[in-house]
């Protein structure tokens, strides 16, 4: 969704890695700000063109910006040249008055009743809309509200990228022949999204906490929009356990987000982590979210998650942290999920909490499942384990495997620091 600046600037002045990064930085978080505030104005029947428009006003920002410098307040610079272009394209279409965004008397768009942040909720409650599947409405928010392309979604959901552009059209084209209002969802309405909402703002911040390919160990950015949404959704939600459980696990992964890299920009693992970095505002307010979650009648997998992540948010070290009772509560979630990743998880935990032998029995069934075929996270943690238990060998031929899977820069150089100590 977001643009990559033309080749024939790169060495624009000022073109240099660190502007490139701030571009994209900036177009990943402005991106659902902009498409949420052109389909306020032009309604869900237009969603394809408020993308259309809220990408020429990235591109534009792309061509420009290298060379004449970044403005004070890029995001009203977008919404400005994304709010021109949207008039011109309306005149030119001859539309605006079925759309209602022109004033015919004045000629400019009609002002917003809403603020962006109010914009940026209701996109994600039209995108996780009832009538779209479950799956497509996971593509599609993760693509317009948190601005992943085709290509980062698929990889997350092991998919090719032609399938996932598939399930975008569908979507889209389903939102927009059936043309929802964007007005706030009923009681009953928000029951029927919630869980897709939920589902979409975990996988955004867990795809910024730990991406899956690329230079970086950490997207900073991506992470804390998604906390920032969970935040704003649980004051606008009355305090629902499921969603405030979610902003209290957030919260506690997001505390430890400066610490997972160096200064260098290289994975510092949990075990290495300088824990007088860690967040303590953040570690305030999920504990305090953790609390309401508590009071509520229900029990989500997020309040299993908050709970492993408040363990290790309140010990003083990693070999005194409490890992019998991450372990139990890994077994919980495992039980009543029957995720793979929380098995594998679990059997990290066993192996911290000194029982590597129950961690790799564990690991070995899982290692016949598909999911886990090319998953660097799981030869990783395969190889980690078999160096708990003291085999060099299968823990080196684990960490090579590990190797040949997919992954960001950083945790290719953190597998050769790790396979050097397989020698």
């Amino acid at each position: 969704m977001h643009p990559e600046p033309d080749t024939a600037e790169d060495n624009a002045p000022g073109n240099d890695t660190e502007v490139k990064r701030a571009l994209d930085q900036l177009f990943r978080r402005e991106t659902g700000r902009l498409v949420a505030s052109l389909v306020r104005r032009l309604g869900a029947h237009h969603l394809t063109l408020a993308e259309d428009i809220a990408q020429e006003a990235l591109l534009a920002a792309a061509r420009t910006w290298p060379y004449d410098g970044m403005p004070d307040n890029p995001a009203a610079w977008l919404n400005r040249v994304a709010t021109n272009k949207a008039i011109d394209l309306i005149r030119h279409q001859k539309t605006a008055s079925e759309a209602g965004l022109v004033n015919s008397e004045q000629g400019s768009m009609v002002t917003e009743t809403l603020g962006p942040e109010d914009n940026q909720l209701r996109l994600l409650m039209l995108c996780c809309h009832g009538d779209v599947p479950e799956m497509d409405r996971l593509t599609l928010t993760l693509n317009i509200c948190f601005g992943f392309s085709a290509r980062e979604v698929a990889r997350l959901f092991l998919k090719e990228p032609s399938a996932i552009s598939a399930r975008l059209t569908r979507a889209k084209t389903k939102l927009q022949i059936n043309a929802p209002d964007f007005a706030w969802p009923t009681p009953m309405e928000l029951d029927t999204r919630i869980a897709s909402v939920l589902k979409v703002i975990y996988l955004a911040f867990s795809l910024g906490y730990s991406p899956r390919e690329g230079a970086l160990a950490v997207r900073q950015d991506t992470a804390l929009e998604a906390l920032h949404m969970v935040e704003l959704l649980a004051s606008e939600t009355s305090a629902r356990g499921d969603v405030c459980a979610l902003a209290a696990l957030l919260c506690l992964q997001a505390s430890r987000l400066g610490s997972r890299t160096d200064d260098e920009g290289r994975f510092v693992p949990l075990k290495a982590q300088d824990r007088k970095m860690w967040d303590q505002a953040l570690i305030s307010r999920g504990f305090h979210y953790l609390a309401q979650a508590r009071a509520s009648d229900v029990l989500s997998r997020y309040h299993l998650e908050a709970g492993i992540a408040a363990l290790h948010a309140s010990a003083p070290s990693f070999g005194e942290t409490d890992w019998n009772g991450i372990c139990g509560l890994y077994g919980t979630l495992e039980a009543v999920t029957s995720s793979p990743v929380a098995a594998l998880n679990h059997a990290v935990a066993l192996s911290a909490a000194g029982q590597p032998d129950a961690a790799l029995l564990k690991i070995t069934k899982l290692e016949c499942l598909e999911t886990f075929a090319h998953d660097i996270y799981f030869h990783t943690a395969k190889a980690e384990v078999l160096l708990m238990n003291g085999d060099k060998i299968s823990a080196k031929a684990a960490f090579i495997q590990a190797q040949n899977c997919i992954g960001t820069s950083t945790d290719i150089t953190h597998l050769e620091h790790r396979l050097s100590e397989c020698f």
